[in-house]
C-alpha cells in the first residue's frame, strides 16, 4: 500500500505548486526588473519603428490600376512631390489606436503511471497497474490602448513633432527584430493609391468628405494584427522497469510543463482631413483642389478630404472610437476564427 500512495502524494504536492504565471516577454527574467519596465521597453521599440515607418523617403511603386499592372509613367518629381510613406503622410492627416495585447499562460502537470507485474503464482498471475493525473493553469493577461497621431510623427505646422529616435529600432530585449508596421504601411498605402472604387461626387465614404457621409468609412483605412506567439514545452520522467516493477512514466513523461505567450499588436489608422501645408479651393460636387498638388500617387479619395483648418475638433475623436471599434471587432473575430 505504501508504493500505491506515491502517484497521490505527487499529485498533492503539484496542487500547492502552481501560481499566476509572470509576463513571457524577455529572454530573461532578470533583463528587466519589473513588468511595467518591459511594457514600457515594447511601447518604445514600436513606437521607434512607427517613426522610422512613417518618415521613409524610399519611392513606393505607383501602377496603372489594371491587372498587367504596368508602373506609371511620371515625370522626375521634387522630393516632396515623390509617392513615398514620408510625402503621403506630410499630405493627409491619418490618426488611430495601437491596441498592445500581453498574454501568458503556464500549465504544469503530472501524469505518473506505476505497474507491478509478475506477482502471483505461475498459475494465477497478478498484475496491479496505477495511473494518476493532475494538471493545474495559470493565466495572466494584459491589455493596453494608444492613440497614434501622425501629426506628432510626420514634421508639419499643426503642432510639434515627437522627438526622432536616438538609437536604432529593435535593439532592445524586448519583442527583438521588426515588427513589420512599414510593411503594412505601406500595403495599405499602395492600395489606397489604386482604390477608386468608392469615390462618387458628394458620397465618398471618408470622414469629412461630404455632407452625406457620418461614422461609416471605407476608403483609406490601414489595419493589421500583428501576431508573436511563444511556446515553451517540457516534458519527461525517470522510467525504472524491474523484474516486478515499472514506472513512474507515462506516454508523456512523468511530468509536463508548458508555457505560451500570446502577443499581439493590433492597429487601424484612418485618414480625417488635408494637412495645412496644402492650402484647398472647394470645387463642385465637394472635391477640393489643393495648391500646391498633393504628391503623385495620392489616392483619388483624398480630393474628398476636407483641409484639416476646416474640420470640427470632435472629428478626431470619432476616427478615434471608429479605430477602437475595428481593433475589437477585429479581434473578435480572430478568435472565433476555427484554426
Amino acid at each position: 500500500m505504501r508504493n500505491l500512495s506515491t502517484p497521490a502524494l505527487t499529485v498533492a504536492m503539484l496542487a500547492s505548486c502552481t501560481a499566476v504565471p509572470p509576463f513571457d516577454l524577455a529572454t530573461s527574467e532578470q533583463t528587466y526588473g519589473s513588468p511595467v519596465i518591459k511594457i514600457a521597453s515594447i511601447m518604445a521599440n514600436m513606437k521607434c519603428e512607427l517613426y522610422t515607418a512613417a518618415n521613409d523617403e524610399n519611392p513606393l511603386p505607383l501602377y496603372i490600376n489594371d491587372r498587367p499592372l504596368r508602373p506609371r509613367t511620371l515625370p522626375n518629381p521634387k522630393p516632396d512631390q515623390r509617392f513615398s510613406l514620408k510625402n503621403i503622410f506630410s499630405a493627409i492627416e491619418y490618426v488611430g489606436e495601437v491596441e498592445l495585447t500581453i498574454d501568458a499562460t503556464h500549465t504544469d502537470g503530472l501524469s505518473p503511471s506505476l505497474s507491478f507485474p509478475g506477482l502471483g503464482s505461475d498459475k494465477k498471475p497478478l498484475a496491479i497497474g496505477v495511473d494518476g493525473g493532475v494538471s493545474e493553469i495559470g493565466h495572466r493577461a494584459n491589455k493596453t490602448y494608444h492613440s497614434v497621431d501622425f501629426e506628432r510623427l510626420v514634421e508639419g505646422t499643426e503642432q510639434r513633432p515627437a522627438a526622432r529616435p536616438t538609437i536604432p529600432c529593435a535593439a532592445g530585449s524586448e519583442l527583438q527584430g521588426r515588427l513589420g508596421l512599414e510593411d503594412n504601411l505601406k500595403m495599405g498605402i499602395v492600395a489606397s493609391s489604386m482604390n477608386d472604387l468608392s469615390v462618387w461626387p458628394g458620397n465618398a465614404s471618408n470622414p469629412g468628405a461630404g455632407s452625406s457621409v457620418g461614422n461609416e468609412y471605407t476608403a483609406g483605412r490601414i489595419h493589421a494584427v500583428v501576431d508573436f506567439t511563444t511556446t515553451t514545452r517540457v516534458s519527461g520522467g525517470p522510467n525504472w522497469e524491474l523484474t516486478h516493477f515499472v514506472g513512474p512514466n507515462s506516454n508523456s513523461g512523468l511530468f509536463n510543463h508548458k508555457r505560451e505567450a500570446l502577443n499581439q499588436l493590433t492597429f487601424t489608422f484612418i485618414p480625417i482631413c488635408i494637412r495645412d501645408k496644402y492650402r484647398g479651393t472647394k470645387g463642385k460636387e465637394g472635391r477640393w483642389e489643393y495648391s500646391p498638388s498633393l504628391p503623385y500617387g495620392t489616392p483619388a479619395w483624398a480630393n474628398y478630404l476636407s483641409p484639416c483648418s476646416k474640420i470640427s475638433p470632435q472629428t478626431k475623436s470619432r476616427a478615434l472610437s471608429d479605430a477602437h471599434q475595428t481593433n475589437i471587432m477585429s479581434l473578435d473575430n480572430i478568435r472565433l476564427r476555427d484554426f
